[in-house]
């Protein structure tokens, strides 16, 4: 599906871009535009800062396609899995302050899951399981080696006991019309992973999963406050993402952008969204939204080993520490990447795909957002987008463009 034949439609929507005339920019201002062209995305803002100077700043395409609205450079868009370096942070501050620790039994603040069981065999309603050889730590959920899993992360009879039995939230990714009614609480969703048969023993190996979602649960119940709160108290008001939250308010609904799913196929109109419901299951792990400034904020913190505009947030040694390679990503396409406490870290295999450059930590989210993270040479990459699947070459053009702009 083609958006539109005219380029100069596609320009109207981005402003003047710092260094516009520097070739890495123009070529991914191009390679941009192609993209909104091909129907491989609606739209994007892209983001490349070095030590506080900004390299690169483009914004091209739409919010709304059929109703042909641009795409404003202080959008809202939803964050999906690039929610998780924001909760995982909260985690790593709460470990700091000496409120918990990251070989704590995670039924040490959730109950709920003191008797989990590993799936061994059989089917949904008929299944063997035996017990977990040790218990989950917190740093199995941030490494996303506890045995829990997503419903959509495969077809095993563990992920249809998930289908079945709602161990969910309410959301358009990976739902299916035979799926259970999904948890409407996070403390509902806790308590349905603690019934649900795990897909490992506990630190056995990567899974992709609710793990995130579940350290969540575990800052309110350390805390004492809703995670929503807690984030805006500790994470967002400091940072100044004024923007950011699990809800779209009416005042922020004219700038939240139409979700889009493959061939430009509207998946989620911005008035019908879950994120304007203000009593929505607060996933951690999935369920954020924010502008690109609000996420650019956040990821120089973490460049700058952990503070921004004179707020520390974390020491240096724990961001180092979030940034270390602890298990190979099974499962999560061909380059083995290593992961480490709620990020990706980039390795040579990457670089040369183009999926992430080396050295660098990372993370992404179903709409296709990206970021990463080049801690030696404090410099930050944004991708703002709102596509489901596939967005083609897009992240490869934003990789190759952020390398040899921020250089050496």
């Amino acid at each position: 599906m083609r958006i539109v034949s005219a380029a100069a439609m596609i320009v109207m929507a981005a402003p003047v871009a710092v260094h516009a005339q520097v070739p890495a920019v123009a070529r991914l201002r191009t390679d941009l535009n192609r993209a909104v062209a091909a129907g491989e995305i609606p739209g994007a803002t892209v983001v490349v800062m070095r030590g506080g100077k900004v390299l690169a700043d483009v914004t091209t395409g739409w919010a709304d396609i059929a109703k042909k609205r641009p795409l404003r450079r202080d959008a809202i868009f939803r964050l999906y899995s690039m929610s998780k370096p924001i909760t995982s942070v909260a985690v790593m501050m709460l470990a700091e302050q000496g409120r918990l620790r990251l070989d704590d039994p995670v039924s040490k603040y959730l109950p709920e899951l003191a008797d989990v069981r590993v799936y061994v065999s059989g089917g949904v309603d008929d299944m063997v399981t035996r017990p977990v050889r040790r218990p989950m730590t917190i740093e199995d959920l941030l490494t996303h080696r506890s045995g829990i899993t997503y419903h959509f992360a495969g077809t095993t009879p563990v992920h249809l006991y998930y289908r079945k039995y709602g161990v969910m939230r309410d959301t358009p990714v990976g739902r299916m019309p035979g799926d259970g009614p999904p948890a409407r609480s996070l403390d509902e969703l806790v308590a349905r992973l603690g019934k649900a048969p795990l897909l490992h023993q506990p630190g056995e190996t990567f899974a992709y999963s609710y793990s995130t979602t579940v350290l969540g649960a575990v800052v309110q119940r350390v805390s004492g406050e809703r995670l929503d709160r807690y984030l805006r108290r500790t994470i967002f008001a400091p940072l100044g993402m004024k923007d950011t939250g699990f809800h779209i308010s009416d005042r922020q609904l004219p700038r939240f952008t139409t979700l889009y799913g493959p061939g430009m196929v509207v998946v989620e109109r911005p008035e019908a969204s879950d994120y304007r419901d203000a009593t929505r299951l607060l996933d951690g792990g999935g369920a954020i939204a924010g502008t690109a400034d609000d996420y650019l904020r956040f990821a120089r913190m973490l460049a700058n080993g952990g503070t921004l505009n004179g707020r520390r947030l974390l020491d240096a040694q724990s961001v180092d520490a979030m940034f270390v390679p602890r298990t190979p990503m099974a499962g999560m396409g061909p380059q083995a990447m290593q992961f480490g406490y709620g990020f990706s870290i980039g390795d040579a295999s990457s670089d040369a795909s183009g999926v992430q450059p080396a050295g660098t930590a990372s993370w992404s989210g179903s709409g296709n957002t990206y970021f990463f993270v080049d801690r030696r040479r404090k410099a930050v990459a944004l991708l703002m987008t709102h596509v489901l699947g596939s967005s083609g070459t897009v992240r490869a053009s934003v990789n190759r463009a952020a390398v040899e702009l921020i250089g050496k």
